[in-house]
């Protein structure tokens, strides 16, 4: 009843008719809600009605829940007209008031150390100590929610809601990331669910977006629940780190563990030296095919005969206008016979004398990054280079023309 005030003002409009109009008690806005409040329950339907009530034929049901509806809204106050038959529109109805309390507790209830009894915990910090931050869940901020801690009083380890404390065999601080946490701490005074980690790694992935990119993308959304609000690239990165140690953890059916005192640069690199496989993508690890795997070739089978000087999305990939100046022509010369040249070493035949057959086998490097505002800077030798988000490279040109 009070998610459809819209339906409300409808409904109630129909029972107080002005000239030419036709008064109805169960108008067919009522009626549709008594429908799909039917179709939600099924077979408990007949939980709305008193003993004797309920009668077999739907249609008689719709009208007998429709009454019920009509008499409820009265009750809550939610009809639009006083008792003059004075109109005042339904506006949606705030749940500030009356929303949950928001804790982020442990998800152990008792100690699971190997040497330690399965004992309780106890709460780790003083009542007038607990700390009140922001957590963020179903993309809706709450703020002043409590963060809640457990320890074990008889070996020392200290349980968060998306970490461990506990002391290795060296007598060291370590943490160990949980899998299973419902709730990441991504900032000092910030939590958040794995609804919104989860959609940073998916949005990173699958729209390619920039820490920067998401976090404006969250911040133009969450303008209209009227939050002040607002997520930084950092949060944003941590979030990302977070989830994706948790990610590719739980597909190894472990929980990492690094030493306590890292911070987020080293918990990276901490992460992917433990779970990076050496940068091979575990799925691929034992393939082979065609495809992705080739022989070592000294040349290329087929060279193309565009301007080499094109670039695609510059200028159309057409070709770009003669070269002018003091060493074009020595460019040009150059450019030709190097072309030339290739295209002589060209065997269209794939023969084993033209393979490596001692050398490895050629496989795919897979690159995850985008290359964004590629950067030129004219020094000696014409050095140009790329910029990307993940990785950079450099290449040399000898003897190339001033542009």
């Amino acid at each position: 009843m009070t998610d459809n005030p819209e339906l409300l003002n409808l409904h109630a409009r129909q029972q107080h008719p002005i000239d030419g109009e036709n008064l109805t008690l169960a108008s067919g806005w009522i009626k549709s809600l008594s429908r799909a409040i039917m179709h939600q329950l099924k077979d408990d339907t007949k939980t709305l009605f008193h003993l004797g009530e309920f009668v077999p034929d739907q249609s008689q049901q719709v009208t007998k829940l429709s009454g019920k509806l009509d008499a409820f809204a009265e009750i809550l106050d939610l009809m639009p007209y006083d008792d003059e038959g004075n109109f005042t529109k339904l506006l949606p109805v705030s749940y500030t008031e009356i929303q949950g309390v928001q804790t982020i507790c442990p998800n152990t209830i008792v100690c699971i150390d190997k040497q330690c009894a399965p004992r309780c915990l106890l709460q780790a910090t003083k009542p007038r100590d607990v700390p009140l931050v922001t957590l963020i869940k179903d993309n809706i901020p709450y703020e002043n929610a409590a963060v809640l801690a457990g320890k074990c009083q008889q070996c020392g380890t200290t349980y968060y809601a998306d970490h461990e404390r506990f002391k290795d065999s060296h007598g060291l601080w370590n943490r160990c990331y949980l899998n299973s946490a419902r709730y990441l701490k991504i900032g000092k005074n910030t939590w958040a669910d794995r609804n919104l980690t989860h959609s940073v790694l998916s949005g990173m992935y699958n729209f390619h977006a920039s820490a920067s990119a998401y976090t404006q993308f969250w911040n133009d959304c969450t303008s209209v629940t009227n939050s002040d609000v607002r997520l930084t690239r950092c949060l944003v990165w941590q979030a990302f780190v977070q989830e994706s140690i948790r990610t590719i953890a739980s597909t190894k059916k472990i929980n990492l563990e690094l030493r306590e005192d890292l911070n987020i640069h080293q918990v990276v690199t901490g992460a992917f030296i433990k779970l990076g496989n050496t940068g091979i993508i575990e799925p691929g690890r034992e393939h082979s095919c065609s495809k992705c795997t080739q022989p070592h070739k000294r040349t290329a089978d087929f060279i193309v005969h565009e301007d080499p000087a094109a670039v695609i999305g510059a200028d159309e990939n057409n070709t770009v206008p003669v070269l002018t100046g003091e060493y074009a022509n020595l460019s040009a010369s150059e450019t030709a016979r190097a072309r030339q040249a290739a295209r002589n070493r060209v065997n269209p035949v794939n023969t084993e004398d033209q393979m490596d057959i001692d050398a490895d086998d050629v496989k795919m490097i897979v690159l995850d990054g985008i290359v964004m505002a590629p950067t030129v800077n004219y020094i000696q030798n014409f050095e140009m280079k790329i910029d990307t988000n993940f990785f950079s490279s450099t290449v040399h040109i000898s003897n190339a023309p001033k542009i």
